[in-house]
């Protein structure tokens, strides 16, 4: 009876921790949308990482590490192109810190494209 009743406890504890890291991992993906966005990453890239203009590549399902590699040497000032330049004059880009960068990039890597 004793290990009947800790085997029940047991398979609630793993039940209970498969659904808060299922929902965590939902709410990071929903956060990670919200930061592209309004981190005005959206406004060139478009809303799923397509660009809306050929001037500006295509950000979605693009390798993560290259993405932060990217942003930061955009941030940093290490691209000359003149729309690269325009970027870091608004107060929001220069703003992004290094998590929020990993997290847009991961968001680009795994977004669900839809047909």
């Amino acid at each position: 009876m004793k290990k009947t009743i800790q085997l029940c406890v047991l398979s609630l504890l793993i039940f209970f921790l498969m659904l808060i890291s299922s929902t965590s991992a939902q709410d990071s993906e929903q956060d990670r949308e919200r930061l592209y966005m309004t981190k005005f990453c959206i406004t060139c890239h478009g809303q799923k990482g397509i660009s809306v203009a050929p001037n500006y590549p295509n950000l979605a399902k693009q390798n993560e590490q290259y993405l932060v590699s990217q942003m930061k040497d955009i941030i940093k000032k290490k691209r000359a192109n003149k729309l690269t330049l325009l970027m870091t004059e608004h107060p929001v880009v220069i703003s992004i810190s290094d998590e929020e960068i990993a997290a847009v990039a991961i968001y680009m890597t795994n977004i669900k494209l839809t047909p």
